[in-house]
């Protein structure tokens, strides 16, 4: 797979926002799929637990607050769909109505990340294809399914645009409007989101 200038001016831009800023807090965002339009209330319960107790899923985006901003991490279209998307926002900037906010910053996961500061940032691409019926006239897309964050104590966070189907949910898919986020790096290989 070869990289267009567009993926090697992204990735640089991931890492400028990513390398060198100090974990202060995460905070999970999941859709608001009950909400009141009277009160703007929603009465549910966090949903992002899996059978895994190392890997939660985030049908939105997860925000790691810094000293001086917040970056901001969801699933969009920039490349394809389904990739990630990482930008700055100030740290009082609301980014929607529509989504239910989760301070995990004190979860068994994010304790020893709390406090670190990102030392390394990758992308993992992807290359998918699209065609017509008879699978002649491919387009290839090359998209950023995974991030991967090493902090100074050598914890690796991923990140990755996918989520668990099926009744077992022991198989991840990639290309989703969903996120995985683990810091086990065996269990991400054994699921293949790495």
């Amino acid at each position: 797979m070869i990289l267009s200038n567009k993926h090697i001016i992204y990735e640089n831009e991931c890492r400028k926002i990513f390398i060198g800023e100090t974990i202060r807090g995460v905070i999970y965002g999941e859709i608001k799929f009950y909400f009141d339009e009277n009160t703007e209330d929603v009465f549910t319960q966090p949903s992002y637990r899996t059978k895994y107790t190392d890997i939660d899923t985030l049908d939105h985006s997860i925000y790691f607050k810094t000293d001086n901003l917040t970056i901001y991490i969801f699933w969009d279209d920039t490349f394809f769909s389904y990739g990630l998307l990482a930008k700055q926002i100030d740290l009082t900037e609301q980014t929607n109505v529509h989504e239910q906010k989760s301070d995990v910053s004190n979860d068994e996961k994010w304790i020893n990340i709390v406090g670190q500061r990102i030392i390394d940032f990758k992308i993992i691409w992807e290359e998918v294809y699209t065609s017509n019926i008879g699978g002649t006239n491919k387009t290839y897309f090359i998209y950023p399914q995974t991030f991967t964050l090493l902090t100074e104590n050598g914890i690796t966070i991923i990140l990755s645009a996918s989520e668990f189907k099926g009744f077992e949910k022991n198989k991840t898919y990639g290309m989703s409007d969903n996120l995985l986020v683990t810091t086990n790096i065996v269990l991400a290989k054994d699921l293949k989101i790495i």
